[in-house]
Formats: C-alpha cells, structure tokens, sequence
C-alpha cells in the first residue's frame, strides 16, 4: 500500500515548481511512446503523425519567426543534430517553462504531485529501459558497430573521419561490443526492479555519460540523444541522492525512497505487473529477433561474395595494351574486392572508388556486371577462371575489352581484425606489415 505518510507530505514550493517543470520537459520529449513505439496502440499511426506535425510547425515556427533563421528547414541526414533539433530541443524548454508558470499559478494548493510523480517515474524508466536494450542487443550481436569489412580496412587513419575511426575500433573488437552492449542491458534491467532503481539510474547514468562523452570526441551527431537518456539516468537515480550521498560523502546511512506497490489492492498490482511484464517480453523479443535476423542479413553471418577476397590488380590489358601500374592514371583499376554477394568494388589508381552491381555464377565461371538503372540498364559478362595466386578475368566491359590478372591478398595480414586474444604477452604486441604490397 502506498505510504500515508508520503502522500501526505508536504513538498516546498521548489520541489513542486522542479517537478512541474520536469515532468513537463521529459513528457514533451517522451510522449507520443508508448503508444506508438513500442505498444503500436491506437492507430499509432496518426497518433505519432500528430506530435510529429505539431513539433514540426513548433519549431519552424521557432526558427524562422522567433531566431530568425533563414530558410530553415529539416532535411533527411541521418544527424540527430542538426539545426532543426537543436531549435526543436529549446522549443521543448520554452514550451515546459511556460507551462510551469501556468501550472505554478493555477495549482496553487496542492500539498505534493506523489501520485503523479509515482506514475511518471514509470513512464520515464520504461523510455530507458526500451532505448537502452534497443542499444544494447544491437551490440550483443555486434551489429551496431560491426567488424569492418574489406574496403574500411584499406583506409588509412588520416583518411577516417573521427565518427568513422569510431566505428572501425568498437567494430575490430567483438568482445568489447559485447561488453558494451550488456553494460546498457543490464542497465536497463536494473531500472525494471523497484529494490534496483536507483542502482540502474546510476549505471545508466554512467554508461551514457560514456557514450555522450564519445558521441562529443569523435563527432557523432547522436550528442543530443544520449544526453537526454545521461539526464534521464541520473534523475532516477537523484531520486535517493540523499541514502547515495549519504553513504558516499557522509558515511552516514540514509533509509532510501520507499517503493510501495501502485494500487491498494492486489488484484490491480497484478494486472499492473503482467502490463510490465508483457511490455518487457516484448522489449526483449523483438531485440532478440532483430539481432538473429540482422547477423544473418548483415552481421558476422552476413552471406559473402563466391569470389569473397580482396585483389590486388597485377596486369590490366584494355583493348590490347598493357595499362601500367601509374599512381595519375584515373582509369587503370588497381584493386578488385568481392565482399557482398551482389555487388563488387573497383578501386582505381587514384583511389577513386567504384560500385558495380554483379552476379557470380560459379557453374560458369563468370561474372555479370550490370551499369545502369530500370530500363537503361545492360549487362556486361566476364568470364573468370582460378589460378594459384588469384584470378584471370577477361571480357567487354561498357565499350572495352578487359583481360585482368587478379593476385589474392591475404587478409590475415590485416592484422587489426586478425590478433588473438593473450593473457600472457611476453612483450607488447604491436607490428607492421614490413612487406611490400603491389601498388599499395
């Protein structure tokens, strides 16, 4: 049953003026969730089309007519951090302050928010524990940042963006993705017990506060995301500041905020607990789900090119003269990989990249290159056979004939993607390729 006591309580004007604003500023950025993501109740549809037009007239409002933003708008990135979210985030704040005062002025009396802050709470735990499996399992099954493939593995540091650099370095290491991704499930699971709350806001806290802090050093534009999920965490954890200080700073114990059931009686704490349950269920299977289907489809499991392998592009015969290896010329390939199974990359001597759509038939040894899109698109065939270092590949492609002779580079050489782990290192391990590589 809940406390008496603390439905009696008497809050002080600040503590009720911070609630207000609080539960104003996380509803705004929580809602419309649940009900569209992840309970997908009540046409969710038009429900989370609705809070989406109304933010997006907010803040275009905001921008053009209050900062004066010329053409200010909010183009399709792929950035959580663009003007547009920023203006839309100090809409947020504009809109809770108002409110507050409104609030503050016509609930003059109430003696505390108990009740609703209870419910509230729950809200903000279940966003979190959503998100934080959500981002979690995706790097369980090494997903978020995979291993990287062939063509990141050419790059040069110099040539990596500092996002990119990022990923390349979560992605070589299964084992740290892993523990990444369980560092933010356990987070979540803690949140989900009321004997574990604060203990999940606090790594919560501490593993976001991780995350922003990456999210700050190495560019990703996710910086205002992860800040509201650091924030989140630590305001359920701040919920028993006093027992956390007071065992920390004051070696003084503090009995810590009790969590009596919601309702009075069983039966309603029951429907209650299965809802929680039945939401949790759900959490966890469609992550699950969607980490097995996303090893398979794109993961470490991913299906592989029949030709996998990079190339490296020994002799290059075009229309009958041998093209030398010359670093200015733009039209001599200087590498070949063959990584998914539809597709193939040509990478030239000046490094310029380019993508052909192809089909590997195994049976006849030939490879279909198709240029082109819908009706304008032709096929063009190569015919392939196997040699003890590579490959000889010959056939027309667009308006030339092409005769290459592919050398197999061997990929444990990239050593980054290919060093076992060692508890005993009689010293560090750290090397270079001393070796000459062909037009490298």
């Amino acid at each position: 049953m809940e406390s008496n006591i603390a439905i009696q309580e008497e809050w002080s004007i600040f503590r009720k003026i911070g609630f207000r604003f609080i539960y104003l500023f996380f509803a705004l950025i929580i809602l419309p969730f649940p009900f569209t993501t992840p309970l997908y109740l009540l046409d969710s549809y038009w429900l989370g089309q609705a809070f989406a037009d109304f933010w997006s007239w907010t803040t275009q409002f905001v921008g053009s007519n209050i900062l004066g933003i010329e053409g200010f708008s909010n183009p399709v990135t792929g950035s959580g951090d663009k003007t547009y979210d920023w203006v839309q985030k100090l809409s947020v704040l504009g809109i809770s302050v108002i409110g507050t005062i409104i609030w503050s002025a016509v609930d003059k009396r109430r003696k505390n928010y108990y009740r609703v802050w209870r419910w509230f709470v729950l809200l903000v735990v279940f966003y979190l524990v959503y998100y934080m499996f959500f981002y979690g399992f995706i790097k369980v099954y090494w997903l978020q940042m995979p291993a990287p493939r062939i063509d990141r593995l050419l790059k040069t540091y110099g040539q990596s963006s500092p996002m990119g650099l990022l990923w390349t370095f979560m992605g070589a290491s299964k084992t740290y993705s892993v523990y990444a991704g369980l560092s933010e499930v356990i987070a979540g699971t803690l949140l989900l017990f009321r004997r574990t709350r604060t203990l999940g806001g606090m790594v919560t806290f501490g593993v976001m506060f991780n995350v922003f802090m990456l999210n700050l050093a190495y560019d990703v534009p996710v910086k205002l995301f992860s800040a509201q999920l650091m924030i989140m965490g630590l305001y359920i954890a701040m919920i028993d500041r006093k027992a956390i200080f007071g065992l920390l700073l004051f070696q003084k114990a503090v009995n810590p905020t009790p969590w009596p059931p919601m309702f009075k009686t069983p039966v309603k704490n029951y429907i209650l607990l299965l809802i929680q349950g039945l939401l949790v269920f759900q959490f966890v299977q469609s992550n699950v789900k969607r980490g097995v289907n996303g090893r398979t489809s794109y993961g470490e499991l991913r299906p592989k090119s029949a030709l996998y392998g990079l190339y490296d592009v020994e002799d290059f015969i075009k229309n009958g003269d041998t093209i030398p290896p010359l670093l200015t010329d733009k039209e001599r390939w200087q590498r070949v990989i063959f990584d998914a199974p539809g597709s193939t990359r040509a990478i030239f001597m000046n490094d310029r990249s380019r993508y052909f759509n192809s089909k590997i038939d195994t049976v006849a040894s030939t490879v279909t290159f198709t240029i082109g899109r819908d009706s304008l698109s032709k096929d063009y065939l190569m015919e392939y056979r196997k040699v003890a270092d590579g490959l000889v590949m010959e056939g027309i492609l667009e308006q030339d004939t092409l005769r290459l002779k592919l050398k197999t580079y061997d990929l444990k050489k990239f050593y980054l993607t290919n060093r076992d782990f060692h508890w005993v290192s009689e010293r560090p391990w750290h090397v270079y390729d001393t070796l000459p590589k062909p037009n490298w």
